[in-house]
């Protein structure tokens, strides 16, 4: 962003704007809520491996269907975005999630193919949301005229902290994994809904192109050599985190011989400096600039990968999840 275009969003009146920090309230929610949802499965995936008694290549493959519901959702999510508003999508995507969530929690006992079903919905549901929150947040940052995406983001993390740990006191207490997940499903579905009543009612997407010109315009983008470095910038990290979201509670208690209470826990560390670096890591950025930081932040991340590949005490799985 141009200096003048800061100027320009940071108008001496939005700060002052009730509606704008009721919305900053209400995405925060949101991102909480969605990031508590994806934990809280992700802390329970070494009970129902065992349930499931499947190998760590054919878990794999179960996770995948939420990947796969995530490719699926987010092209479309633009599209029902300027169609129906944010809000709208997000009161969908949560009742999507809830019921992916439920699905998967409900009928792990039952195979694999309720758990395939049902993290497709979470990840369709997650995805969508996760899009439609970060619009929102976009338009509600550009209200307040001031720089608060960082936190947003923060945010998730808070609610994956929350997830994660919750995860933990349910394995330690031996509460099952349907009694857990379905009580977390109810909450996000009860919770979005409310939060997404508070959002301001202008959408921040453009209305959808039209003309050829503009279709044609839209498509040169992805043949773009920027576009596809970063598209493949993220995929990178994309897998880097998903080795803590995904693998690291299995990983720990498979690799390193321990309880699923430590294996919870070392999820809930990851996700807890997950949270510090994304709420402290824009000074670092204003600082230093985002190339050396992102050099930096992933030359951390692939040496808490290797530490936690090659670690054989328990610290060492907890300072690579930290590193990661």
């Amino acid at each position: 962003m141009s200096c003048a275009d800061q100027e320009e969003t940071r108008a001496p009146g939005d700060r002052d704007d009730p509606h704008a920090r009721a919305a900053r309230n209400a995405v925060s929610v949101a991102f909480i809520g969605l990031g508590f949802a994806t934990a809280s499965w992700a802390s329970r995936i070494p009970q129902v491996q065992a349930a499931l008694r499947v190998s760590p290549g054919v878990l794999g493959l179960i996770l995948l269907c939420g990947a796969a519901g995530s490719a699926v959702a987010i092209p479309l999510a633009g599209i029902a975005i300027a169609r129906l508003g944010e809000a709208r999508v997000v009161t969908a995507s949560a009742l999507v999630t809830a019921l992916g969530l439920g699905v998967a929690a409900g009928g792990y006992e039952a195979g694999v193919g309720p758990v395939a079903a049902g993290l497709f919905g979470l990840g369709f549901g997650t995805a969508a949301g996760d899009v439609a929150i970060n619009v929102h947040g976009a338009a509600v940052e550009r209200r307040l005229g001031r720089s608060i995406m960082p936190r947003f983001h923060a945010g998730w993390s808070v609610g994956t902290v929350a997830g994660a740990g919750l995860g933990t006191l349910m394995i330690a207490w031996r509460v099952p994994v349907p009694v857990h997940l379905i009580a977390v499903a109810l909450a996000v579905a009860v919770t979005l809904p409310i939060a997404a009543r508070r959002f301001l009612p202008s959408s921040a997407v453009p209305p959808p192109a039209d003309g050829p010109a503009d279709r044609r315009s839209s498509l040169a983008a992805w043949r773009e050599k920027r576009t596809l470095m970063i598209g493949l910038f993220v995929l990178c990290v994309t897998v880097i985190e998903g080795v803590g979201n995904s693998w690291l509670g299995l990983g720990v208690i498979d690799g390193y011989h321990t309880s699923a209470v430590l294996g919870s826990a070392a999820l809930a560390v990851f996700l807890a400096a997950m949270t510090a670096g994304r709420w402290f890591g824009p000074p670092a950025i204003d600082r230093y600039g985002r190339v050396p930081v992102l050099r930096a932040g992933v030359a951390v991340a692939c040496g808490g990968v290797l530490l936690l590949g090659f670690g054989r005490f328990i610290p060492a799985a907890l300072a690579g999840a930290v590193l990661i």
